[in-house]
């Protein structure tokens, strides 16, 4: 079965997230999180063969990029606040767990939601950067 991408936008108490969406929304939720200097549209090609594998798969534009907010000051882009965006971006969907997937600069969002919010992700990705070093 063929899945469009469609685009969404999500307001949390947080912030404003804009994602790119595909696959059914019964299914089992993966994030994919995008590396620097990338966009939500980066996983374009991901989204729809994982939702074709059965995944529901949605990539937002990370803190800072695209269709999210942009905060001023440089304090509000630490690995808390991106662990923060993802991790309410799954309560929005109305799901508890999700698989997450990072690239690049999004790796170590990834292992940093591992650390801080495992009760939240079922598997973790992390592609392109080593964990040694995600918390900074």
């Amino acid at each position: 079965m063929t899945f469009p991408i469609t685009e969404h936008t999500v307001k949390t108490a947080r912030h404003t997230t804009g994602y790119l969406a595909c696959g059914a929304e019964a299914a089992p939720l993966l994030i994919f999180v995008h590396g620097w200097p990338e966009l939500s549209r980066s996983w374009r090609h991901q989204l729809p063969a994982f939702a074709a594998l059965g995944f529901r798969c949605v990539a937002p534009d990370m803190r800072g990029y695209g269709q999210t907010d942009v905060p001023a000051d440089i304090a509000s882009y630490t690995i808390m606040h991106l662990v923060g965006d993802v991790t309410a971006l799954v309560a929005a969907l109305g799901e508890k767990q999700a698989v997450i997937v990072g690239h690049d600069w999004g790796a170590p969002a990834t292992y940093g939601a591992a650390l801080l919010a495992p009760d939240r992700w079922h598997k973790v990705v992390g592609m392109a950067v080593p964990p040694g070093n995600a918390m900074g």
